[in-house]
C-alpha cells in the first residue's frame, strides 16, 4: 500500500471516531425535563409545567421540541433517573441539592429566588405561656416538623439542634414517649398543621421558614401573637437549580441564560409565577461553600 494511501485511512479512521466520539458527548436531544420529589403530582404539574414549557419554547434553536415533568417518589428514584440521563434539570432546596450534587454529580447553575427571598432561615417556636425559653428546655418535650424532605421544617432546624449538642429522636403517636434527655420530634405533614399543633399543644414546639412564619395561611396571625420564637437558625439558600452532567456545555449556558431572563418578559414571569417564584439569578460566590459546610455529610441516602 503506498504511503498517500495509508495516511489517508488513517485520517479517514480518526475523523470518523471522532465523529462518533462527538455524537456521544453531544446527543441530538429534542425533550427538555424537568424533575422533583413529590407525591402530589396533579399540584407538581400545574406549579412547573409552565416554566418547562416556557424553557423548551425558547431552546427549539438548540433542537428541543417540548418539555416534560417527571414527577419522582424520592430521592433515591431522583438519583437514579438523573444517572440514567432522564431528568435535565431540578429545583431543590439545599440539602437535597447537596445530594444530587455528591450522588448524582449534578451541577448548582443557579439561585432560586421564591416569596421574595433568595436565602431563609429557621424559626423554632413554642407557645409564649410555655414557659419554654432555651433549645435546651425542649429535652423531654415535642418539636413538630412538616416531613422528611423538608429543608426549612426539618433538616435545617433538626441539624442546628444536634450541633449544638442535643439529641433529636423521632417518635410517633398516638403514644409518644420521649426521654428526658432527648427532644422528641413528630412530621406534621404541612405547615399549617405544625402551627395547629403547637397552639392547640399536641406540639410543644414547631419549626417554620421565616417566610411561612409570617404566611397569614400557614401561621394565622391569631395563633402567631400566642407565640414565640426561641431560636432562629444560620441561612441557607431559599433553592438551587441544578443541572445533570453529561450535558452539553453550549445547551447549559443556553439554559442558564434563559432562566436568568425569564422575568424580563411578560410570558417568563406568567410562567414563574404558577411556582411563586420571582427571578431565577446568578449564586452568591459563597454559596455552594455555606452549603457544603451545612449540609455536606450530614444527608445520606443508599445506591
Amino acid at each position: 500500500m503506498s504511503k498517500a494511501r495509508i495516511i489517508s485511512s488513517v485520517l479517514f479512521l480518526y475523523f470518523i471516531s471522532a465523529g462518533i466520539a462527538y455524537s456521544q458527548e453531544v446527543p441530538k436531544k429534542s425533550v427538555l425535563t424537568i424533575g422533583k420529589v413529590t407525591d402530589k403530582v396533579l399540584k407538581l404539574q400545574k406549579n412547573m409545567e409552565p416554566i418547562i414549557t416556557y424553557l423548551a419554547s425558547r431552546l427549539r434553536d438548540m433542537g428541543i421540541e417540548r418539555g416534560e415533568i417527571i414527577p419522582v417518589s424520592d430521592n433515591q428514584a431522583m438519583i437514579r433517573s438523573v444517572r440514567e440521563g432522564k431528568i435535565d434539570i431540578v429545583l431543590e432546596t439545599p440539602f437535597s441539592a447537596q445530594m444530587y450534587r455528591t450522588r448524582a454529580k449534578m451541577t448548582p447553575l443557579l439561585l432560586v429566588w421564591r416569596k421574595n427571598l433568595g436565602e431563609y432561615n429557621s424559626f423554632i417556636f413554642v407557645r409564649k405561656d410555655s414557659g419554654l425559653n432555651r433549645l435546651e428546655d425542649l429535652k423531654g418535650r415535642i418539636i413538630a416538623f412538616e416531613d422528611e424532605g423538608s429543608t426549612s421544617s426539618f433538616f435545617l432546624p433538626k441539624l442546628s439542634m444536634e450541633t449544638k449538642g442535643l439529641d433529636v429522636i423521632k417518635i410517633s403517636y398516638p403514644e409518644p414517649c420521649v426521654p428526658e434527655d432527648a427532644i422528641g420530634y413528630v412530621f406534621a405533614g404541612s405547615e399549617l398543621n405544625i402551627s395547629n399543633w403547637v397552639f392547640f399543644r399536641k406540639a410543644d414546639a414547631g419549626a417554620l421558614s421565616c417566610s411561612d412564619w409570617f404566611d397569614q395561611g400557614d401561621n394565622p396571625r391569631a395563633y402567631r401573637k400566642e407565640f414565640k420564637i426561641i431560636y432562629k437558625t444560620q441561612k441557607l439558600p431559599r433553592m438551587l437549580v441544578l443541572v445533570r452532567a453529561g450535558l452539553d456545555e453550549r445547551f447549559v449556558a443556553r439554559i442558564k441564560e434563559e432562566m436568568l431572563n425569564m422575568d424580563k418578559s411578560k410570558k417568563g414571569k406568567e410562567a414563574l409565577k404558577e411556582f411563586n417564584i420571582e427571578k431565577f439569578a446568578e449564586l452568591p460566590k459563597d454559596t455552594i461553600r455555606r452549603v457544603e459546610h451545612f449540609c455536606g455529610g450530614k444527608v445520606r441516602v443508599s445506591d
